[in-house]
């Protein structure tokens, strides 16, 4: 069993989301950073469908009662597994009555940790995936709190030592790549592309809020269509909302463009009060680089285990 101990700013179970239900107003949910989730799912052997835990910033303490096998991959905010410093990107063997904390954020803003075989929990239309004020019970409606419990399936030991690079899937401050609306004025393209934008305190798992110089939202009126997670849309204040995964499934704002998926992750590991740009970029190069990091999923099908054995 998994206990909350401290949490940090958030804490939720996040799997791959949940597909083939926009049509009927349901939002995807799942890993903000879909790339650190599945890296650290592929490590202790699970497959994305079963959820591991989204750790925003430091701060939190976790408890484990039985044995298991963990991996973190995403932020490094500091893990220490009994007051020892432990690595991203391994699978570490905990011991019975052991604790997790995380210090301090260093790099990055969420962490994902897997556990061998996943946590023992039913999934709602089809996933594990945490919904934030969702009309259904229990931790897929709401965020984790101490004194919350997660029981998990005893673990393949001899997954404990395997490794892998992770250093694609740690933040970047490099500009956030989006497909370009070609259909608004190459004006306001070219003023939100210069402009250095302020993620808002009122962002959240929904959408990121930006702040900066005010864009001249254009008048005209638009009806609602269907958007998706990286949809950049700007409301009549001026100020883009770059949405994400829990966000609605239509929207009647006029859109700057959408975050290609590769970038998504890296939006993933920013907070509040920091800073974003914005770069535009085409197609095929947005393709190229989502193909490239499914590349990095399907290479860690198979992970060599540590030179040195299992780190404990």
């Amino acid at each position: 069993m998994l206990t909350i101990r401290q949490t940090s700013m958030l804490i939720t179970l996040q799997d791959a989301g949940r597909t083939g239900l926009r049509h009927w107003g349901m939002p995807a949910s799942g890993a903000l950073d879909w790339l650190a989730h599945g890296l650290a799912s592929r490590l202790v052997g699970n497959t994305t469908d079963r959820a591991s835990l989204e750790i925003t910033a430091a701060g939190a303490c976790l408890h484990f009662s039985q044995v298991t096998i963990i991996s973190l991959v995403g932020a490094d905010l500091g893990a220490e597994l009994n007051d020892q410093p432990i690595s991203l990107g391994r699978a570490w063997l905990v011991r019975p009555n052991s604790e997790l904390r995380f210090t301090q954020r260093r790099v990055g803003a969420r962490c994902y940790l897997a556990i061998a075989g996943g946590f023992n929990l039913a999934p709602q239309l089809g996933s594990q995936s945490t919904l934030l004020g969702a009309p259904w019970h229990g931790y897929l409606a709401r965020p984790l709190h101490i004194g919350d419990q997660l029981t998990y399936t005893e673990p393949n030991l001899s997954l404990a030592g395997r490794s892998l690079d992770t250093a694609s899937s740690i933040s970047s401050q490099a500009p956030i790549r989006y497909l370009p609306n070609r259909q608004l004025a190459n004006k306001l393209q070219r003023q939100f592309q210069a402009q250095t934008w302020q993620i808002s305190s009122k962002s959240n798992r929904m959408g990121y809020r930006c702040e900066g110089p005010a864009l001249a939202a254009p008048t005209q009126a638009v009806r609602s269509f269907g958007v998706v997670p990286g949809t950049i849309q700007l409301p009549p204040d001026g100020q883009p909302i770059v949405l994400l995964s829990d966000a609605q499934t239509t929207g009647g704002y006029p859109v700057l463009g959408v975050v290609i998926r590769a970038d998504l992750p890296k939006l993933a590991q920013r907070l509040p009060l920091e800073y974003l740009q914005f770069q535009p970029i085409g197609v095929t190069l947005a393709e190229r680089a989502f193909a490239e990091q499914l590349n990095i999923l399907r290479a860690n099908f198979e992970l060599e285990p540590l030179i040195l054995g299992t780190p404990i």
